[in-house]
């Protein structure tokens, strides 16, 4: 079925609101909506100018509730309202938007009908217009309702050639010092802990010395050389390339990919992120988020800043994984993060302890960037102690996957 033509909204002020705010990188992440009180006006008819202070007041009153303070809303003419979230993307930012819309729907009409909510994704911005494309609320309401169902419906994955999978998941190299390594990948969930929906599909190397068997965690990749981590990188991202959504894929997870500081802080790292889509041009900008898993406490901040600054030229965000400890944040402040990381397996202890560090990173995190994440949890048990903690998202740590394991064509 054709695709209904995409509306056009006559805004300059709003077109240039959102180029302050960051409009074209919120688009390609499907981020920004605009939501219509359409309705409400036509059941008014006559009384509309006297109703229309109240529908506005209740209307922002729903908006601080479900809005961050990293998220921006406007109203736009009489009925609508334009959303642009930082810290959620495609159906999740969606679903927050449809979730505002019913509540004011319900509390003036009555009833929050599917032929009543209104609601566009904002495509483009252009020579002061806003293109905006209709969505369809029926299937952002089933999408919501399978994210809040128990346990959490994983996210839709694009199935890709298994050959590929086999080909790239597990790879092995010899390290500079001689000893044989194989890296393994999982792919994980990372849910919104505020809206129950998956906000991203998560890349996890793990790489192990195959002869003795021992992991070599994230945190000690300060021991391996360059050319290491550019090896390991460079198989991370090539493995991440097979989940990149479609370049019209308006609505799926975004992809968050860890890889070295070290690697990326040069022009061959940052050249192996922009080709590892291979011909597809903006795939890599539209969906990929960067978490860097080895950011030095020492490394100076107007480093750290022209980096980030490349990184985000290339690529949709940039995350940093802190190590648990005092002041672990101290060397971040200051520069703009899209969100920081804590992984579990940096937490020693039991899961007494690990609760009391993912407060602690939250009460050291609060602020500092939209998206605070624990990842590699061993169960969906301390989301509750993440949301507590004032954090965003979480995951759970999976096995490596295998060709077996992904969805059927």
């Amino acid at each position: 079925m054709s695709q209904p033509p995409a509306e056009r909204l006559n805004a300059a002020d709003v077109a240039a609101m959102l180029d302050r705010f960051g409009g074209h990188d919120l688009m390609a992440r499907g981020a920004v909506n605009i939501i219509s009180l359409a309705a409400i006006r036509e059941v008014a008819g006559d009384r509309w100018p006297r109703k229309r202070p109240d529908v506005w007041a209740y209307m922002e009153r729903k908006l601080a509730e479900h809005l961050t303070y990293q998220d921006m809303a406007q109203r736009v003419g009489e009925t609508d309202y334009l959303i642009a979230m930082t810290s959620e993307d495609g159906v999740a930012a969606q679903a927050v938007a449809l979730k505002v819309l019913e509540e004011v729907l319900m509390h003036f009409l009555g009833a929050a009908e599917p032929r009543d909510m209104a609601v566009r994704a904002v495509t483009d911005l252009k020579d002061g217009e806003v293109s905006c494309a209709p969505l369809d609320p029926v299937f952002i309401l089933q999408a919501r309702a399978r994210a809040e169902a128990e346990p959490p419906t994983p996210a839709v994955r694009p199935v890709v050639d298994p050959f590929e999978l086999r080909k790239r998941n597990p790879f092995s190299f010899h390290a500079a010092a001689g000893t044989p390594l194989r890296v393994d990948f999982a792919v994980e969930d990372v849910q919104s802990l505020k809206h129950g929906v998956t906000a991203a599909l998560r890349i996890e190397p793990t790489v192990t010395e195959v002869l003795t068997g021992r992991t070599v965690p994230a945190r000690a990749f300060g021991k391996l050389s360059d050319i290491d981590l550019l090896t390991i990188d460079q198989a991370t991202l090539e493995f991440a390339a097979l989940f990149l959504p479609r370049v019209d894929g308006q609505g799926q997870p975004a992809l968050i990919v860890p890889v070295s500081f070290r690697t990326m802080s040069t022009s061959k790292g940052r050249q192996l992120l922009i080709n590892c889509s291979g011909a597809a041009p903006g795939r890599v900008k539209a969906s990929v988020m960067l978490e860097l898993v080895d950011i030095d406490r020492g490394a100076p901040l107007s480093r750290l800043i022209e980096v980030l600054g490349l990184l985000k030229s290339v690529c949709r965000g940039v995350f940093a994984r802190v190590q648990p400890g005092k002041d672990a944040m101290a060397s971040l402040k200051g520069v703009r993060l899209g969100g920081m990381t804590l992984d579990a397996a940096d937490l020693p202890g039991p899961d007494s302890r690990i609760a009391v560090q993912i407060l602690e990173f939250g009460r050291q995190a609060r602020g500092l960037a939209p998206a605070l994440a624990v990842q590699g949890l061993s169960n969906d048990g301390f989301f509750a102690v993440a949301e507590t903690a004032g954090l965003t998202h979480a995951s759970v740590r999976v096995a490596a996957m295998t060709a077996e394991q992904q969805p059927a064509a």
